[in-house]
């Protein structure tokens, strides 16, 4: 059986695609009381300690504001979202394609966003570290698609968990209507979206719109 290394799969998006990824694979929900993803030398220990052959990110930061409505008293959080968002990707990234680059194979699918590509005000930074994540998998897949290792990321739409559930009462009915297919994806599209990623490797170095029609 596989072995899954599922970041942020303590949250609600990442507990709820578990216990779809338990009935066939060998899942281990690391959440940040774990890991520290922003810190090298944990997710190190942590790929050193396990045999992983499944990467799935979904750890991910958000903090709503106009680019030019930070001040002292929020700059912080655009650092926070750059480590979580950036500096821990390149941490798992890094380190999980060193493990399976000596046995040959590897399964890496990185959490990114519709916003990547389709901005919507307020999200400047956490969009931005988003497209970093969409470049970086294709890079990624490039340098290592001779040793069947494939990476790719999916750019998540509203889904009915984790993130959509902290948008207002008020706001969410405008946001799904904005979506063409009316409705919030469901866990299980994602993870036939993730299981079919896992058992086809000629797919690699793709940023895959899972969001029910936003272009």
């Amino acid at each position: 059986m596989k072995k899954i290394a599922l970041f942020g799969g303590t949250g609600g998006l990442g507990s709820q695609l578990k216990s779809f990824l338990d009935k066939e694979y060998s899942v281990i929900a690391i959440g940040s009381k774990d890991v520290d993803v922003t810190n090298l030398e944990s997710v190190k220990q942590f790929f050193n300690s396990n045999d992983i052959d499944i990467v799935v990110n979904l750890s991910g930061y958000n903090y709503d504001s106009f680019i030019h409505k930070y001040s002292n008293n929020n700059i912080d959080q655009i650092k926070k979202q750059i480590d979580i968002n950036i500096v821990g990707t390149i941490n798992i990234v890094s380190c999980c394609v060193s493990k399976m680059r000596e046995k040959k194979f590897g399964r890496i699918i990185l959490a990114s966003s519709v916003l990547a590509d389709h901005p919507v005000i307020g999200t400047s930074i956490y969009a931005g570290c988003k497209g970093f994540v969409d470049s970086l998998t294709k890079t990624v897949a490039t340098e290592n698609a001779d040793k069947n290792i494939n990476c790719n990321s999916l750019q998540l739409g509203y889904f009915d968990g984790g993130l959509t559930h902290r948008i207002s009462d008020s706001f969410k009915e405008a946001v799904k209507n904005g979506i063409p297919s009316k409705r919030w994806g469901t866990i299980e599209e994602l993870y036939n979206t993730i299981k079919y990623l896992i058992e086809t490797g000629y797919i690699t170095g793709q940023n895959i719109n899972v969001s029910g029609g936003i272009i």
